[in-house]
């Protein structure tokens, strides 16, 4: 996710994880009790109670920060910067799982007992990027904003 330039915020304390946790808490609760009272008897129907509550939760200003959602969504659109995913061809590497294998003296790697003959490289360990039963790709090292030469890549 690095890559893409997509970072993993954890909420900064516990009083923070309440906040979100008692606000899927209220809108769960309320949710159950619309429904029954809606008596609604079908997944359509339900989708619309669904909306209806999830524009009235975006449209409540905060008890706490004194906010309103949607506000907040608008004044954060003024300053995003979304930027292209990258080309297609890379997805795949980009969208995967990774580790490290040693590379042998005959160039090759061993992953998941099978044994995968690379490129000549000078490196003692590369990187592996896989999809688990599909593909595999070595690389020279782990990928940033440049992807670093291709030694392998294999169908599992």
């Amino acid at each position: 996710m690095r890559a893409i330039g997509v970072a993993h915020l954890v909420a900064p304390s516990p009083q923070a994880k309440g906040k979100i946790e008692r606000r899927f808490g209220t809108f769960q609760k309320r949710l159950v009790t619309l429904l029954a009272h809606a008596k609604v008897d079908s997944y359509e129907r339900a989708n619309e109670i669904l909306q209806m509550e999830i524009k009235r939760q975006n449209s409540t200003r905060n008890s706490s920060t004194g906010e309103v959602p949607n506000n907040l969504f608008e004044q954060s659109q003024l300053h995003s910067a979304i930027r292209p995913s990258p080309p297609q061809a890379l997805l795949d590497l980009h969208l995967s799982l990774r580790t490290t294998r040693k590379v042998a003296p005959d160039h090759s790697i061993e992953f998941e007992g099978r044994t995968y003959k690379i490129a000549p490289t000078l490196k003692k360990s590369v990187t592996v990027i896989y999809h688990p039963q599909s593909k595999l790709w070595v690389l020279e090292e782990p990928p940033n904003l440049i992807w670093p030469n291709i030694l392998g890549h294999f169908s599992m």
